[in-house]
Parts: structure tokens; sequence; C-alpha cells
């Protein structure tokens, strides 16, 4: 377990992460790390998701400014039309780019955590120790896929897309992560809900300096696996601001823009880069003698 303050410590090649869906909406700046650009050593979750896409079909659920669980349909035969003024803006990127809110992939979006925009570099790279952190938990990923079958686990990677994250807690384990010294200090230095937000998602160097906010949410989805959602605010957030930005990040998260290949060629490189981090562990004594 010593390993993981010497990988949190790393910074990984911003070459390797599979690039983001990254766009304007009005006076927004939108990033989504979609849930199905993450490789997936369960070869079932992983095909399930992919046959989806090709179908182009998705369904959605999201928390609402309420903090109601939102369940929206566009109707269809044998199915009553449920939606809200979002969902409809959902439901309209859809059609236009093919997609039908049909099938029984679905993804689910949590509310926001609000950030301040000089805390985007602290939380960037608390992420990306995190992300680090998590590979080497979960072990080779060379053998994770085997591993997998013989558990029969659904997908050991969800365990962290479903785990509550504290200031006492890496992933599942209940691991004092004042143990790992960079990691913890990358993490106290995030006030208010920042910390809670973090993810074992890799996130590229991104610059929110000037803007009036930003709201991180969690995406995830019924195959296990993990996704996030940035928002930007350059002017203070307004309904309407809000709605439009997040219409275009959920249809994104769905694969909206994006095709079968592209998502082969994320998952590959997100492969390679889990490889890479393990590879560099195990050259160090402390993670070899884990």
């Amino acid at each position: 377990m010593r390993a993981l303050a010497i990988l949190a410590a790393g910074i990984f090649p911003l070459a390797a992460i599979a690039a983001p869906a990254q766009f304007d909406v009005g006076d927004t700046h939108v990033v989504v790390i979609r849930p199905i650009d993450n490789w997936d050593p369960n070869t079932t979750t992983a095909s399930y998701s992919l046959d989806n896409l090709r179908s182009k079909n998705f369904g959605f659920q999201y928390i609402d400014a309420s903090g109601m669980k939102v369940v929206p349909t566009n109707g269809g035969l044998f199915r009553e039309k449920r939606s809200t003024p979002l969902s409809d803006e959902v439901f309209k990127i859809m059609a236009e780019s093919g997609f039908s809110n049909k099938g029984s992939h679905v993804y689910f979006v949590s509310g926001p955590v609000k950030l301040q925009p000089d805390q985007m570099r602290d939380f960037i790279k608390a992420q990306n120790a995190y992300y680090h952190a998590s590979v080497i938990q979960s072990g080779d990923p060379a053998t994770l896929g085997s591993r997998i079958a013989a558990k029969k686990a659904v997908n050991v990677l969800a365990t962290a897309a479903v785990a509550a994250f504290g200031m006492n807690k890496l992933g599942t384990d209940a691991v004092n992560l004042s143990q790992y010294s960079t990691l913890y200090t990358d993490i106290s230095k995030l006030s208010g809900g920042a910390s809670t937000a973090i993810l074992p998602v890799p996130l590229p160097d991104l610059d929110f300096s000037g803007y009036s906010e930003v709201e991180v949410r969690r995406v995830t989805d019924n195959a296990g696996h993990l996704g996030e959602i940035l928002i930007g605010y350059r002017t203070p957030k307004t309904s309407a601001s809000e709605q439009s930005a997040l219409a275009k990040a959920i249809a994104a998260a769905g694969g909206v823009g994006t095709t079968v290949e592209d998502v082969e060629a994320s998952r590959t490189k997100n492969y390679n880069q889990r490889l890479a981090i393990w590879s560099e562990c195990q050259a160090k004594p402390a993670c070899s003698n884990q």
C-alpha cells in the first residue's frame, strides 16, 4: 500500500489521456469525460456499451436543482412521455444526431458540486493523483480481466464509481489518506465540497482562470463505467445557461458526437496509460513489495 504515495506524486503524460469532449455553449465551456471512453476489463460490459453506441440508443437520468431524481422518456410505443425542459432539449440534440431514447443502456448524472475557478488547478492535481492510486489498487491491468472473470464480478472498476469518496477513504477500502502525504496534501487544499467531487478519472490540464464558477457532475452508467461533466461559467450562472450547457453535456456523455472507432481508440489509450502507471510502480521497491 506504500506504493500509492509514490504513484500519487507522479504526473502522467497528457498525450496518454484520451481527449475529452470540449465545446462552448453560450458563455459556458463544457468538458465531458465519457464513461464509455474508459477501458473496461470486463468483456461483457465493454461490448454491451459499444453495441448500444452502434445502435445509437441510450437513456439518461439526472438529479435536478431540488435534489430529486428525474427519469425522463420521450414516449413511443407503449411508453408514456415523461419530460422536463432539460430532457426535451437533450432529446432534441439526440434526435438531430440520429440517437433514440431506447434500449437498456442508461446514464446517471449527479447533481453539481460547485468549485471556485482558483480551486481547479489543485482539484485536477488531486483527481489525477487519486486516479493513479486507484489504478495501483486495482492491480496489474494485464490480469485484471481474468481476475474479474474468476470472481464473476460485474466490474471491479465500478467500485470506485459507487463508493462515496471521503477524506478517510480511497475507493471502497478504509484507508487513512494521511499515510499518502502527497495525495492527502493535494486534497486538503480543497475547501467546501470540492474534495467530495474527486473521482478516479484522469483529467487534462484545464484552465478556468477568469471564470465565474465551475460545476462538476459525476456520470455513471448501468454497465459500471464512470465519467465526469465539468461546466465552466464565464459569467454568473443562470437557469437558462445551465440548461443549455447541461443538455449538450448529457447528450455528449451518452455518445453523441463520437463513434465506435473513437471509443475503441480511447479505451486503448486508457489501457496503455494504466499499464504505464503499473510498470512505473513495479519499478519501485515500495510498490513491488506491497
